[in-house]
């Protein structure tokens, strides 16, 4: 299939992490990556993805120290090593020669009929051929012409002459579209990403808050956390709040998740397939306003609370308790209640859990939940903000699984007992909206 290379090439760059190395030393390149090869790659690109794939980059070991003590990743090395010996493959011979210090990737097209170009510059030319037409299946023929200072991969010769005359005319680079997208996710990068909305239909999905004109996305390892960030511009219609919930939730909190505007994620989601597996129409009149969930390990049974200020109180609370008893039975050991704290509809699991509402001290006063918001960069307005002890949730995980239905696996545990802090935020900026994942290991 057409996607072969784009999808062999890419995806062994991004092992490079677990290799502990195996490429020229340096400074990272990610501040520039894709700026370059975006000259070559034709105005009408539906994708486009830069990866940097000099394994001694920093960006590189931060991540390759930060992934070390996981177990899951020497057991996705090992699956990945098979799959290359699959194919007649070696890492250390065949693939890291083939690669420079940049891999980039240019999508063109849609559906079935998407068609991509790979651009690198190799340490070894003879070793990219190579691997070119090692990759090759069926009909797919890769093979690399030189353009531009750069290798260029693809299938056909019509997409060579593409990138050529790109390279002569006007590019993807030159675009006001892409400029102001990959300026949004600009600075040190493991990988950096940008998709027109308007070309490809991923635009119009209900859920990104209506069409958008342009996606961006980066992901870098920042300090000792790993960081991935998603632009769109324009960045849809709910508002941003400062998320004055967040103030209720108990100090120690393993889990606090502050949000506003759900309401409006619930009319998009009734018009897709996801309506059908939620009770879209039981929940509407519970998250009209702000809302806050929390989750505190207290013991056996852990403190759960959802504080929602809905516009209409009193059917709120008749939604909530109609929906509780249809779920009775499916939440395991969960004895959940809701009820009305003056204007606030409060559903826990618990007197404990309801009560640590109204008083005591704060998580927004915990040292750790504060660094980790601050080492986020969350802003002080934001339309989702979620913040996680994974290290503290991870008994709460496994027994909502076990309650779920969901099997055992003592891997899971292993693996959630590394990660240390998640924080999880979406915001607004000059018409445009941010997402970002913060994750730093222990």
């Amino acid at each position: 299939m057409r996607a072969m290379l784009a999808t062999a090439l890419a995806a062994l760059a991004v092992v490079a992490a677990g290799c502990g190395g195996g490429g020229s030393a340096g400074l990272a390149s990610g501040a520039t990556l894709g700026q370059s090869a975006a000259q070559l790659v034709p105005s009408d690109a539906t994708a486009f993805v830069s990866v940097d794939s000099n394994l001694g980059s920093a960006q590189w070991q931060r991540l390759d120290d930060m992934t070390k003590s996981f177990p899951a990743r020497a057991k996705l090395l090992d699956e990945i090593n098979a799959q290359l010996q699959m194919k007649g493959l070696s890492w250390k011979d065949d693939v890291v020669p083939a690669l420079g210090n940049e891999l980039d990737v240019a999508a063109f097209g849609s559906g079935s009929n998407v068609e991509y170009v790979a651009y690198t510059k190799p340490h070894d030319a003879a070793k990219l051929s190579a691997l070119a037409s090692k990759v090759s299946e069926g009909n797919d023929r890769y093979t690399v012409q030189q353009i531009g200072g750069w290798s260029v991969v693809a299938d056909a010769q019509d997409l060579f002459d593409k990138v050529r005359a790109a390279a002569n005319g006007t590019s993807l680079a030159d675009g006001a579209a892409f400029k102001a997208a990959w300026s949004s996710v600009s600075g040190d990068a493991l990988a950096r990403a940008y998709v027109n909305g308007s070309a490809t239909g991923i635009g119009t999905l209900k859920l990104t808050g209506g069409k958008a004109d342009w996606y961006a996305a980066r992901v870098a390892a920042k300090g000792d956390a790993l960081q991935v960030d998603v632009t769109r511009h324009p960045q849809g219609t709910t508002a941003a709040t400062a998320r004055p919930l967040l103030g209720d939730v108990p100090s120690g909190a393993a889990l606090a998740v502050a949000f506003h505007g759900a309401g409006d994620l619930l009319a998009q989601l009734a018009a897709t397939k996801v309506a059908s597996q939620l009770p879209v129409k039981q929940l509407a009149p519970l998250l009209t306003g702000d809302g806050v969930l929390y989750v505190r390990s207290a013991s056996l049974i852990p403190d759960v609370a959802i504080e929602l200020t809905p516009k209409d109180p009193q059917a709120a609370l008749v939604a909530a308790r109609g929906l509780l008893q249809q779920l009775s039975g499916k939440l395991g050991p969960l004895q959940v209640t809701a009820q009305l704290s003056g204007t606030k509809l409060v559903i826990a699991d618990g007197p404990a859990a309801a009560n640590a509402l109204r008083g005591g001290s704060k998580l927004v006063n915990d040292s750790a939940y504060r660094d980790a918001v601050k080492a986020a960069g969350a802003p002080a307005k934001t339309t989702l903000l979620a913040y996680a002890d994974v290290t503290a949730l991870a008994p709460v995980i496994q027994l909502a699984l076990g309650a779920l239905g969901g099997k055992s696996d003592p891997s899971i545990g292993a693996n959630l007992q590394h990660v240390g802090t998640v924080v999880a935020w979406l915001g607004k900026t000059n018409g445009t909206a941010r997402y970002r994942l913060w994750v730093q290991p222990k």
